[in-house]
């Protein structure tokens, strides 16, 4: 399919002497941006909480509504304003209820409660057990707190004293766990699989018998060591969306906190695949292009992902494993596209068309351009699309990505094909030199 008439013959090269130091201006200050301002991480590297919160349909919630009653929940209990939220649907297709909606609400906090609140709950704890009672509330773990009694109790007796204390402060529901205990289920949870795995009944029997040995052995168990979690955000939540919906909200289904650890170790991850995917790439390219043609592809995915970078910094949005996404499939967009180009001008140099190097690449890519249009133009579409209908991270990743088709298709002209020039006149030089 022609969009663009054959023989059109636009002299992009006489151009490049304007975009190619334009292009490294833009470079070097997008690195700047980088380095100086750095990105704003989202909650998938800061770490925080998530809920699943359950809607009749026929009340017909909106997302930016619940966004709003979670919103002016954190600033109520934590002072903070500007915190990041997210609500994204959470079943739809063939996968959801036909009466209710699921959403997916993220907050960037791991816990609703302030520091000092956890400060005065473990005091009081330590004044219920007594002296040489140990607490620990790191901001990492959220609502949960470590808890390290001078003697061993029993569990039950543990378990609800730890009630009375949690419940004089509000917070009726909590989960209560003590190191033994945990290590007891561990043993039963590896040992019930291996038997039920086995076809035999009398094996299949016999899991039973280990899973009530292990029931009575935690009933006598005493321990000093306990970990409790508040339901603190499940309970806030659920209370402010009943508060705010009524009858149209159905309950909040449950929670996660993901600690700040993860995240970082999340963010590592993410970034190891960026770096993985560019090396493969250049060794790619190191084998497909000779060292004519391989520097500008290589200098051409420099560039559009540096600008990339700095557009998502200045843009304010939140770097986050969707744009690691929008990273990676831009960087496979943009040198596909360097490549149709390069393939172009290798397969008329090897016909002889075109004359010397410079008008043998004007004459490629404008052979090129019509698929060029099209591609970006179809790709565009779809992603504008989504901008403008989307929300939240797809937003985003529709934003970075579109930004990145037009870098992709702008610097295969103006970037890599003029480097390619460059590089074959230095080598005649050299060459003129030796002989």
């Amino acid at each position: 399919m022609e969009w663009i008439r054959p023989g059109t013959n636009v002299d992009f090269m006489r151009a490049a002497r304007f975009w190619v130091p334009f292009s490294t201006g833009l470079a070097v200050v997008s690195l700047g941006v980088i380095l100086v301002v750095g990105f704003d991480a989202g909650i998938d590297f800061k770490g925080g909480t998530k809920v699943i919160a359950e809607f009749r349909v026929s009340a017909g919630v909106d997302r930016d509504e619940i966004k709003k009653v979670v919103d002016d929940l954190v600033t109520r209990q934590t002072g903070l304003t500007g915190t990041q939220v997210e609500v994204q649907d959470f079943d739809v297709g063939a996968g959801g209820a036909e009466d209710t909606v699921k959403f997916q609400v993220f907050t960037e906090l791991p816990s609703l409660l302030t520091p000092l609140k956890k400060m005065e709950m473990a005091r009081e704890i330590e004044r219920r057990f007594g002296r040489g009672t140990a607490v620990e509330t790191p901001y990492e773990a959220g609502d949960k707190f470590y808890v390290r009694l001078p003697v061993a109790w029993p569990l039950d007796a543990a378990r609800h004293e730890m009630s009375q204390v949690f419940g004089a402060a509000g917070h009726a529901s909590i989960a209560m766990t003590s190191d033994k205990e945990e290590q007891v289920l561990t043993d039963l949870y590896r040992e019930k699989d291996l038997l039920l795995g086995a076809k035999d009944d009398e094996v299949r029997a016999e899991a039973l018998r280990v899973e009530e040995e292990a029931r009575k052995k935690i009933a006598a168990l005493r321990d000093d060591r306990f970990t409790v979690e508040v339901q603190a955000v499940k309970d806030q939540v659920t209370d402010a969306l009943r508060a705010r919906f009524g009858d149209a909200f159905v309950d909040v289904l449950s929670t996660a906190s993901v600690s700040p650890s993860v995240g970082k170790e999340l963010f590592q991850t993410g970034m190891l695949a960026l770096l993985y995917a560019i090396i493969g790439i250049l060794i790619y390219i190191a084998l497909r292009f000779d060292v004519k043609f391989a520097p500008g592809a290589i200098a051409c995915l420099v560039h559009d992902v540096l600008l990339v970078l700095a557009f998502i910094i200045v843009a304010d949005i939140k770097f986050t494993l969707p744009i690691i996404a929008a990273l990676l499939a831009l960087i496979g967009y943009d040198i596909n596209d360097t490549i149709v180009v390069y393939d172009r001008i290798r397969e008329n140099l090897q016909k002889g068309r075109g004359g010397d190097l410079l008008k043998t690449i004007n004459l490629s890519i404008n052979e090129t351009l019509s698929r060029t249009v099209l591609t970006s133009l179809t790709t565009g579409i779809v992603l504008v699309a989504i901008v403008l209908l989307g929300g939240g991270t797809v937003q985003d990743f529709a934003m970075v990505l579109f930004l990145g088709i037009i870098l992709g298709t702008y610097s295969s002209i103006f970037v890599a094909s003029p480097l390619t020039i460059y590089l074959n006149r230095m080598m005649q030089k050299r060459a003129a030199a030796r002989a």
